[in-house]
C-alpha cells in the first residue's frame, strides 16, 4: 500500500491493537510507524477522537524518551472510504519484554534498575506536567534504543479523552477499558485513573525486570499480595521499599509526584556511594569490620572537616597569590571569546599530550541565551521559557555554526550539571546532557564532510563552595558547549592534549577544577560511533 506523496507502507506489524492496524512505513528514506484506525470505526466520532489523541499528546511532548510524531491525517481510498492515520517515529531496538526474553529472563542489576527508573520517571514527570496520563505502562510499551535511552511508547490510551469516550465502545469488547493484566492499578480498572496509576504500573514493571517473572505469577490471591520480594536477593531494602511504595494499594500512600520519586532515587544512590567508600576502605584493611557502621555515620563529618580545612588553605593561598605578579598574569591569560551572532566562539588553541604530540581545539558556547533547565536532561531555558534542543538547532543553523567552527574533524559534546544536589545523580545527568548535545551536533554537522567522529565529555557537577542552585557563579555554568578538533598529530593522546588546552589555554572563567570529573584521573572523552542510515 502506498499513500501518494506521503508514506510507502512496507509491512503489517500488528492488527491486535483494538483500535486498528500498525504498519511499518517509509517517507523518503526514513522509517516510520503508521497506525490506521479500524475501518468499522472510521465513522465513529468517539473512536476517531481517541485515535487522534496519540498525535495530540506526542505533539506536545518533546523528549528523547518519547516518540516524535508526524501527525494525524486522513486518506481516502478508491472506493471512497476515509482512513484515519497517525504517523510517528519508528524506534529502533527491542521492547523490554523482548529484551528480557533475549536475556533468558535474567533479572537486571540494581544499578541498571536505578538508571532505568530515573529515565522513566523523568519521562512521566514531563507527561504529568502537561496534565496527561499514560495509562498503559508495561514492559512491552517501553523500548530500548541502541544508545541506551528508554522510550515510552503507545500513548494512544493517554489523557482525559479516554475517560470521556471509552464507555461508548460497548460494541467492541476489546475497548471497554484500558487494562494491562498484572500491571494496571485497581482504580484504573474502574475507569478512575490518576497520575499514581502510572506509578503503580511502573512499579509492577520493575518487579518483572528485577525477578524475570510476570507479576501475576507472583500474586498470592488468598492474601491479596504480590510476593515479588521472595524472588529478589540482589537489591537493597531501600530500592525494594521504593518499588513497593509505587505499588501501594492505597493511592494516598503512593508518591504524589514524579519529583518525589527522583529525590528518593537520589538518596538511594548516595547511600550506595557511601557504602562503596566503606567497602573500599575495608578491602584495603584500613578499617576493621566492627567499625563499619560508625564510619558510615562519621563520613559526612569527616568530609565537612576536610572541606573546611581545604577552604581555609585555599583562602590563604589566594590572599598571598593575588599579590603576586605571576598570579595576576595567569588570570589575564584566559582566552576571550569571539562573538559570532549568538555564539561565543573561542578559536582553536593547541594542546599537547605527555609525548609532546599536539591537536588543536576550539570551544563553542551554543548561544549564551540558552541554558540547561535545572534538574532536566533535555530541556533548555530561554527568556523564562522552556524549549527543546531542536528549537536551538534552528537558530544555530541560521548563525552558520559549521563555518564558525571552521570545519572541524571531530566534535566533542560536553555535559555539565550545575549545583543540582546529589553528586551521583548530577554526574549521570551531565552524561545524559552530553548525549543530548551530541544528538544536536550530529544534526548540525551531518552534511559537513570534514567531521569524521564524535566524542562525549562528561565533566560532572559544578562544585564550588556556596553554589546556589538558582544562580550561576561562572559565565558558562549551565551553557550548551561543543568542542571542535583539528590538526591532530598521528598517535596523539587526545584526552591529554584536550586537558592541556583547558589548563594552559583556559577560556573565560571556565576551569576544570570547578567540576567533579575534571581532575586528571577522571577526565576522559568517550568516542561515539557515527550512525549512517541504511537506505531501503
Amino acid at each position: 500500500m502506498e499513500l501518494p506523496g506521503r508514506y510507502r507502507v512496507i509491512r503489517l506489524l500488528s492488527d491486535k491493537t483494538g483500535f486498528g492496524k500498525v504498519y511499518e512505513a517509509y517517507t523518503k528514506d526514513m522509517p516510520k510507524i503508521l497506525k490506521v484506525l479500524r475501518e468499522d470505526l472510521s465513522a465513529d466520532a468517539a473512536a476517531i477522537k481517541i485515535f487522534q489523541q496519540e498525535a495530540t499528546v506526542l505533539g506536545q511532548l518533546h523528549h528523547p524518551g518519547i516518540p516524535k510524531v508526524d501527525g494525524y491525517f486522513q486518506y481516502q481510498t478508491r472506493n471512497g472510504l476515509i482512513l484515519h492515520c497517525v504517523a510517528k517515529e519508528k524506534i529502533d531496538g527491542l521492547d523490554l519484554e523482548q529484551w528480557m526474553n533475549k536475556q533468558q529472563y535474567r533479572p537486571i542489576s540494581q544499578t541498571q534498575a536505578i538508571a532505568w527508573l530515573q529515565q522513566l520517571v523523568e519521562i512521566l514527570n514531563l507527561v504529568h506536567s502537561k496534565q496527561y496520563l499514560h495509562q498503559n505502562i508495561q514492559p512491552a510499551n517501553i523500548k530500548l534504543r541502541s544508545n541506551g535511552q528508554l522510550v515510552l511508547v503507545d500513548f494512544g490510551t493517554s489523557i482525559e479523552v479516554v475517560k470521556q469516550y471509552l464507555a461508548q465502545f460497548s460494541h467492541s469488547g476489546e475497548m471497554t477499558s484500558v487494562i494491562s493484566s498484572g500491571y494496571s492499578a485497581l482504580e484504573q480498572m474502574k475507569g478512575q485513573a490518576v497520575p499514581q496509576s502510572d506509578f503503580f504500573a511502573l512499579g509492577r514493571t520493575f518487579t518483572f525486570l528485577l525477578t524475570g517473572r510476570h507479576p501475576l505469577d507472583m500474586y498470592d490471591a488468598r492474601k491479596n499480595l504480590l510476593q515479588w520480594r521472595d524472588f529478589v536477593s540482589h537489591v537493597s531494602p531501600t530500592l525494594l521499599d521504593l518499588i513497593d511504595w509505587l505499588m501501594a494499594t492505597d493511592i494516598e500512600k503512593r508518591p504524589k509526584t514524579a519529583q518525589e520519586i527522583l529525590r528518593q532515587l537520589g538518596e538511594i544512590e548516595q547511600q550506595k556511594v557511601s557504602s562503596n567508600i566503606v567497602n573500599h576502605l575495608q578491602e584495603r584493611q584500613f578499617l576493621p569490620t566492627i567499625v563499619k557502621t560508625e564510619i558510615k555515620e562519621q563520613l559526612p563529618l569527616i568530609a565537612l572537616l576536610a572541606a573546611l580545612m581545604m577552604s581555609l588553605s585555599l583562602i590563604g593561598f589566594m590572599a598571598l597569590g593575588m599579590r603576586s605578579p605571576k598570579f595576576s598574569a595567569l588570570i589575564t591569560q584566559s582566552q576571550a571569546s569571539d562573538r559570532k551572532g549568538k555564539i561565543d566562539f573561542f578559536t582553536y588553541q593547541e594542546g599537547r599530550d605527555s609525548q609532546g604530540k599536539t591537536a588543536e581545539f576550539s570551544i563553542a558556547i551554543l548561544s549564551t541565551e540558552y541554558k540547561w533547565l535545572l534538574n532536566s536532561t533535555f530541556q533548555i531555558k530561554h527568556n523564562d521559557q522552556v524549549v527543546s534542543l531542536d528549537f536551538l538547532k534552528l537558530n544555530l543553523e541560521q548563525d552558520g555554526i559549521q563555518k564558525i567552527m571552521e570545519y572541524p574533524t571531530e566534535i566533542i559534546s560536553v555535559g555539565t550539571a550545575t549545583c543540582e544536589g546529589n553528586l551521583a545523580v548530577a554526574q549521570r545527568r551531565s552524561l545524559e546532557r552530553a548525549k543530548q548535545v551530541q544528538m544536536l551536533a550530529q544534526k548540525l554537522f551531518k552534511n559537513t564532510s570534514s567531521v569524521k567522529g564524535y566524542r562525549l565529555l562528561n565533566l560532572g557537577q559544578f562544585q564550588q563552595n556556596k553554589c546556589p542552585s538558582n544562580q550561576d557563579i561562572t559565565a558558562y555554568q549551565r551553557s550548551i558547549i561543543i568542542i571542535g578538533v583539528r590538526k591532530k598529530s598521528k598517535g596523539v593522546i587526545l584526552d591529554e592534549a584536550l586537558r592541556d588546552r583547558f589548563i594552559n589555554q583556559p577560556f573565560a572563567d571556565f576551569k576544570l577544577d570547578d567540576y567533579s570529573l575534571g581532575s586528571v584521573d577522571k577526565f576522559a572523552t568517550i568516542p561515539q560511533p557515527i550512525v549512517i542510515p541504511i537506505k531501503k
